[in-house]
């Protein structure tokens, strides 16, 4: 078996790095509602926003709670949803938490935004903080996220895994 690690590829400060542009696609339905709630609570800021949906939502997304993928290709948003594009420029480490979790559940970042998205506009954090008074998922700077994928071609076999190690 052989294992590529590029040692060499390590970003010491994601802060250092300059934010770039990203994008993400809304459904249409999900988009009046998703500006006045991002304009009520985070000034329009969609960068604060995602921040705060990954902090809120952590005890679900890191307890494995996102529906499994559905096929074995990245799993996109429905047909039909009258996509609107949403371009503003988040931090480092919030789009690469975004995109570690699409990557350990077969889902595309624009698909787990709109997931926790609809969580947030049903008032789902109302219910978490309910049971999870305090906040529940550490995130000290010993946080290690870790996605992988094994492939066994020649069982037909494949599996995906996201570990959390504190």
């Amino acid at each position: 078996m052989i294992t590529f690690n590029n040692i060499e590829f390590k970003i010491q400060d994601m802060k250092e790095k300059n934010k770039t542009v990203s994008t993400l696609l809304i459904p249409e339905s999900l988009l009046e509602k998703f500006l006045r709630k991002r304009q009520k609570k985070h000034k329009g800021n969609t960068t604060v926003y995602l921040r705060n949906l990954l902090a809120l939502y952590r005890v679900l997304t890191y307890s494995g709670m996102i529906p499994p993928p559905s096929k074995i290709k990245t799993e996109y948003q429905e047909e039909n949803l009258n996509l609107k594009r949403l371009s503003f420029r988040p931090d480092n480490s919030d789009w690469i938490e975004l995109g570690e979790l699409a990557l350990a559940f077969g889902k595309s970042r624009c698909w787990i935004f709109t997931f926790l998205l609809k969580l947030d506009l049903n008032g789902f954090s109302e219910i978490l903080s309910k049971f999870f008074p305090s906040q529940s998922v550490p995130t000290t700077p010993d946080l290690e996220l870790k996605s992988s994928w094994t492939l066994q071609p020649y069982f037909h076999d494949f599996a995906r895994s996201f570990h959390v190690k504190v």
